[in-house]
């Protein structure tokens, strides 16, 4: 792999760009502004979150399970207070599991839509979204099933999110959205920390990504998109443990702290709140590795 360049990460004055603009318009302003962006394309239905990813269920692995991947991590060469340190090449021909081995529990209940907000962008079919850029190396896994707890065979999901500095790639609307890629033309040139995978029978997809960062007015989050062919199933967004976003921005070296100006805790976001998804619901399970990197996994109900 060619070695990326690296401007938007060791440049200083893209970061403060796009904090800034969130902080003009106030805070939780910030994520009132994301409902109001809604770009129509969320067609989910909702009366309640997503099964968890434990119980009896369907799915089945080669490999260890994550119950057993998942032992506390040493600190070691490359690592910074337990997690590892410098992005997705620690996952590469490394495998953690299945965490739905043991299935997504007997109740499945659609997961409820939320905004896509202002940043989507066209994202690459691929499974490493990272682009090479440093950062915390996660293992995203994600169970699409139906109502009966049954995979949902063939499910396409795209997710994007902000990189480890709160910032958003892609040409967003062809204008280079200054609230989203804080008017960089390498943020708005890039594709970092958006993808595509598809489903085989099993319902589940793969990806390999940096933990996101934070901005200033929402929770860290990931947006997701949901289609099965042609028909769009559910927009909308997950979260993460309030404690873990604290020790991993308070211990990574690419993070802005949780004392920066701006932080959200998941308690605070009106993007969550206006959901109607519970904590409960929203906030993905994680695990650390043997080898520091993080594995988080998913099971998402849509009405397919």
């Amino acid at each position: 792999m060619t070695t990326p360049k690296l401007p938007v990460h060791t440049s200083a004055p893209r970061i403060p760009t796009r904090r800034d603009a969130l902080r003009m318009v106030g805070g939780l302003g910030g994520a009132a502004l994301l409902v109001n962006c809604d770009d129509g394309a969320s067609t989910g239905t909702g009366g309640g979150g997503a099964g968890g990813a434990t119980a009896s269920g369907s799915t089945t692995a080669t490999g260890t399970t994550a119950s057993t991947a998942s032992t506390t991590a040493s600190t070691s060469t490359g690592s910074s207070g337990g997690w590892a340190t410098g992005g997705t090449s620690v996952l590469q021909g490394k495998d953690y599991g299945n965490p739905f081995e043991s299935g997504v529990g007997p109740t499945c209940t659609v997961y409820k839509s939320s905004t896509g907000g202002p940043c989507h962008a066209p994202s690459p079919v691929r499974k490493d979204v990272s682009e090479g850029f440093p950062g915390l190396p996660m293992r995203l896994e994600l169970l699409v099933v139906d109502t009966s707890c049954n995979p949902v065979p063939n499910a396409t999901v795209e997710i994007w999110a902000c990189d480890t500095h709160g910032v958003y790639s892609g040409d967003i609307d062809g204008n280079n959205d200054a609230f989203c890629t804080g008017g960089d033309p390498v943020a708005a040139a890039a594709q970092w920390f958006r993808g595509i995978q598809t489903a085989g029978a099993d319902g589940r997809v793969t990806f390999d990504a940096n933990f996101p960062g934070w901005y200033g007015g929402r929770a860290t989050h990931i947006h997701f998109v949901i289609s099965v062919g042609a028909t769009q199933y559910l927009t909308s967004q997950f979260f993460f443990d309030e404690a873990l976003k604290e020790d991993v921005y308070n211990t990574q070296p690419e993070y802005e702290k949780t004392s920066g100006q701006g932080y959200q805790p998941n308690s605070g976001d009106n993007v969550l709140q206006q959901s109607g998804l519970t904590l409960a619901e929203a906030i993905v399970e994680t695990a650390q590795q043997s080898d520091g990197a993080m594995l988080a996994w998913k099971a998402i109900t849509v009405q397919a």
